[in-house]
């Protein structure tokens, strides 16, 4: 396995796993009609329109690192920086049947390493949904802390209840420092 940066030509198959991972990790959360709808043409324009941006944008406002076996993606994560100078971790997946393998935690702590790097100082955070269990889990083990709770609005008509999860800038050094370990360990 080895991290990168992701480019356009990674559009594709990250819109697949996006669109894999929600109908995995939200089958009974987020409605089936919604689910089995029009989701992958979604989030291929989602991310089409995200990595034109990441390409013309050389201020470090947002990181994209995809992890690779080969020409297999098998996970990704973005991150942005927000309106109020934090960093969102946006999107953090992994092939539905890769998980529990390590991937998401090497990715966490290379797209932490790059908070650290391009933006020394600032929290991190992310949104989850309430019901998602094992993102839950694991974004706690990895040390977040849930600092609000509130309903979001989904395009296609419904709501349902996210909670923040926020590391503090020691918290986001100290994972970026593992970055060491798993860069041995994905070479």
């Amino acid at each position: 396995m080895h991290i990168r940066s992701g480019t356009e030509d990674d559009a594709e198959h990250i819109a697949e796993l996006h669109t894999r991972s929600w109908l995995t990790a939200y089958a009974g959360i987020m409605p089936a009609s919604y689910l089995n709808g029009s989701l992958l043409d979604e989030r291929r324009e989602m991310w089409s329109a995200r990595l034109a941006t990441v390409a013309s944008e050389p201020d470090h406002a947002r990181c994209l690192l995809v992890a690779v076996d080969g020409d297999a993606l098998l996970g990704f994560a973005y991150l942005a920086v927000g309106a109020d100078g934090r960093i969102l971790l946006d999107n953090l997946h992994v092939q539905p049947e890769r998980k529990q393998s390590g991937i998401g935690r090497q990715l966490v702590y290379r797209t932490f390493g790059w908070a650290s790097e391009q933006h020394p100082g600032k929290t991190v955070y992310l949104e989850v949904l309430r019901d998602n269990v094992a993102a839950i889990t694991f974004y706690r083990r990895l040390g977040g802390h849930p600092t609000k709770e509130f309903m979001e609005r989904f395009p296609a008509g419904f709501e349902l209840p996210v909670v923040e999860y926020t590391w503090g800038p020691d918290a986001v050094r100290a994972l970026a420092d593992n970055r060491s370990t798993t860069d041995r360990l994905v070479s």
